[in-house]
């Protein structure tokens, strides 16, 4: 119950016992009331404090999904020339593409997608290469690579799709990340690096793809990397 307020003049010494017991029985009234009131509503303060933190474990949820999207693969400093020894040929008149990828990595599906608009869009300028990386441990597996995704690049016109058995190639163009693209000239230059989806598994414009695309057109760009998105290929390579 409430404490009653405290008086501050005279008023509440009145000889009239009569005012002052009708202001106790006021007094006690309100108190009940108020208490009633506070046991009728905790009910409903119970389901808000839940309501709260339901919506604070999916703010919480959905912060660790955007930051698992949005975490970049490692990037390192590829080959600035073609290298002589890589069992691939570049083109001699057309720019040459190679995507590293692996077959299990649900993230390089969206990668691929991206891939199938710039064929479209500068196929006639581009020669394709889809490495799909297989590990030594896995070499004695046949159709160990041969997966949905494997089929998804085999049904991009024009392109090459391999097996990248021990992982070599991707060890002579220091790939670590699925889903990363390098991009050289028909003089065999390195003009970019990266990814072509703006987070792991996202579809739609980006920089990445934006950037080969006005390669192909334009001849240059200002942009000569971008963050890659996807999972390890399970290459050991330094740090640069």
């Amino acid at each position: 119950m409430p404490r009653p307020p405290v008086c501050e003049s005279s008023v509440a010494q009145a000889n009239d016992l009569g005012i002052t017991m009708h202001h106790n029985h006021l007094n006690f009234a309100r108190g009940r009331n108020a208490f009633a009131r506070g046991t009728r509503f905790r009910p409903g303060w119970a389901m808000h404090t839940l309501v709260l933190a339901w919506g604070a474990l999916v703010a919480g949820g959905m912060g660790l999904v955007w930051q698992y999207q949005h975490d970049a693969g490692t990037l390192h400093a590829a080959p600035q020339h073609w290298p002589a020894d890589s069992s691939l040929r570049p083109s001699p008149d057309r720019w040459t593409l190679v995507l590293f990828a692996h077959p299990k990595c649900p993230c390089t599906r969206a990668t691929v997608g991206e891939l199938a608009r710039i064929i479209h869009h500068g196929g006639d300028r581009l020669q394709a290469h889809v490495l799909f990386v297989k590990p030594r441990s896995c070499a004695m597996q046949p159709d160990w690579e041969h997966t949905t995704l494997w089929d998804a690049a085999k049904r991009i016109p024009g392109v090459s799709v391999t097996a990248d058995v021990g992982g070599d190639e991707a060890h002579r163009f220091r790939a670590a990340t699925s889903g990363l693209v390098l991009l050289y000239d028909p003089a065999g230059n390195l003009k970019f690096r990266g990814g072509i989806t703006a987070s792991r598994g996202h579809s739609g414009d980006n920089l990445g793809r934006t950037t080969v695309a006005r390669f192909l057109t334009h001849g240059s760009t200002d942009v000569d990397r971008t963050k890659v998105y996807g999972c390890e290929l399970g290459i050991e390579l330094e740090e640069t």
